[in-house]
């Protein structure tokens, strides 16, 4: 069965995060792969989208998340709508496939063309869709304007702190 449709549960290891207060540590080069996707896209006048690979991790503070890499496929989009197109579903599933054994789909990005940072009303039903009540972050990245930021999964999603590390 493919992983991104089993219902397995993973222990969560403890492992005292680098900085108090940040929920989510991001390895420098999966930004350089997100911003390069959504420069890519925006030249097209079109936006992008992906999932965030990584680990999730408990200390004396909680959970938090370590973003290790990316997974996309080929995408339906123009510039203010994006999908997964459907005719590449399996590729995405190949590399949820691909995942080590302690890593999970943390996360997911996508881009803005020139709007600005934000979770639109169906960016927040998207994330709620992807992560439950469950840990879950997304990157919005707006290319044409320079900005970037990460939200979490409550009610109404929020700008949490994110620390990119080499």
């Amino acid at each position: 069965m493919p992983r991104i449709l089993s219902s397995d549960s993973q222990e969560i290891p403890f492992r005292k995060r680098s900085v108090k207060g940040v929920d989510l540590f991001v390895v420098a080069s999966s930004v350089e792969v997100i911003a390069e996707e959504a420069d890519g896209s925006a030249a097209l006048d079109r936006e992008t989208m992906g999932l965030m690979i990584g680990r999730i991790y408990k200390d004396e503070e909680g959970a938090y998340a370590v973003m290790h890499r990316t997974v996309t496929s080929d995408l339906v989009a123009d510039a203010t709508h994006v999908r997964f197109d459907p005719e590449s579903m399996e590729e995405l599933i190949d590399g949820v496939d691909a995942m080590a054994d302690d890593e999970r789909i943390i996360g997911w990005y996508h881009s803005h063309l020139d709007y600005g940072v934000f979770m639109s009303e169906t960016d927040v039903r998207t994330q709620h869709s992807l992560f439950g009540e469950g840990m879950g972050f997304a990157l919005v990245i707006d290319p044409l304007r320079g900005e970037f930021a990460v939200f979490d999964n409550s009610e109404t999603p929020q700008k949490v702190r994110m620390i990119i590390m080499e």
